[in-house]
């Protein structure tokens, strides 16, 4: 028989013919050298459709050729179920582009289902320094061009800073939400949530609003993107690419997180599912503080008439790629027309 042989001393490989002689398999290179390898440490490839078969024996190198009857009685080993199920579904094609098509609905299904699964359960048990890490690498690049201190008069600010206060009194991670307000021109009418409960509102989005009642209501959105994770599980969901690809080649440290979500932070805004938690939050929060969500709809709507054609929200996210839809509009003002509800 013919074959390719390598000797395991270089990547050279050297055309070979070699046969059964006894308990040997000896091998003859076009280039005269010869080799005799015990039959007892040939390790042969499993057999897999019209592949090639690698006859390996350690120390000495290993041998490339095409399968052959000859094979199967010179290395006789168990029949496995496995092996031999793979050998079938290599050799017929509709299995093959039934299997193709069954690894594409399972990776869309991962990616479905899967990642915001994963995501939600990361997002629940990272670590509070981990997210504090994580917003200052992104705080860090927008000040250095974008966020500057808030030119609002002082007292003002004080009354917008007392407000939100009394917004969040008693809600989950409460605690943790800080409001920032930042002179930001280049960012525009625009309020923002990061992963350790910083909220910033922007300068230019306090001068589009009527009122301090539509401030409120976009601040209640943003709290609940906070209260339900949004900005690390969309982190993790835009990263998962990131991550995968980051594990096959090894990396495994979680340096491949670290890195990612602050980019998609700064390049991406919340999914639509996220922004319509968040809005569902948002009205629930102002019914109970016995506000009406129709600030929030009446603000959308002057933001999306100013920027026809721009990111949506820029009110729900930062750069976010979803426009304030008209559905969510509309959902703001049903939830105004009900009947306010007391809470905590």
């Amino acid at each position: 028989m013919r074959g390719l042989w390598f000797d395991g001393r270089s990547s050279r490989a050297s055309g070979a013919s070699f046969r059964r002689d006894g308990d040997r398999l000896r091998l003859r290179a076009d280039d005269g050298r010869e080799d005799a390898w015990p039959l007892r440490d040939v390790v042969p490839s499993p057999r897999l459709g019209n592949t090639p078969r690698i006859l390996r024996c350690e120390g000495r190198g290993q041998l490339e050729c095409d399968d052959a009857p000859e094979l199967a009685q010179w290395f006789p080993v168990p029949p496995s179920r496995l092996e031999a199920g793979v050998d079938w579904l290599e050799r017929r094609r509709p299995a093959i582009i039934a299997s193709a098509l069954a690894v594409v609905l399972m990776t869309a299904a991962f990616v479905r289902f899967g990642v915001p699964w994963i995501a939600l359960r990361v997002a629940a048990h990272m670590p509070a320094a981990v997210e504090r890490q994580l917003s200052d690498q992104v705080v860090a690049v927008l000040q250095h061009a974008h966020l500057r201190p808030s030119r609002l008069p002082a007292e003002r600010q004080r009354r917008l800073q007392s407000a939100f206060a009394a917004l969040v009194r008693g809600e989950p991670r409460a605690t943790q939400m800080r409001l920032q307000l930042v002179d930001a021109p280049a960012i525009g009418p625009n309020a923002f949530t990061l992963p350790d409960g910083r909220i910033y509102l922007t300068d230019q989005l306090a001068a589009l609003a009527k009122s301090d009642d539509e401030l409120m209501a976009v601040l209640a959105h943003e709290a609940g993107h906070h209260v339900h994770r949004h900005a690390i599980r969309q982190g993790v969901e835009s990263s998962s690419v990131f991550l995968a690809a980051g594990m096959m080649f090894g990396d495994v440290s979680g340096s491949s997180l670290a890195v990612s979500i602050p980019a998609v932070l700064l390049g991406n805004g919340f999914s639509r599912g996220h922004e319509e938690e968040a809005d569902r939050y948002a009205f629930d929060l102002l019914r109970r503080r016995g506000e009406s969500p129709t600030a929030f709809a009446q603000i959308l709507r002057r933001l999306s008439a100013r920027q026809p054609g721009e990111s949506a929200s820029g009110i729900a996210g930062y750069l976010s790629t979803h426009p304030p839809s008209e559905e969510r509009i509309e959902a703001a003002e049903r939830a105004g027309r009900a009947p306010p509800s007391r809470g905590p």
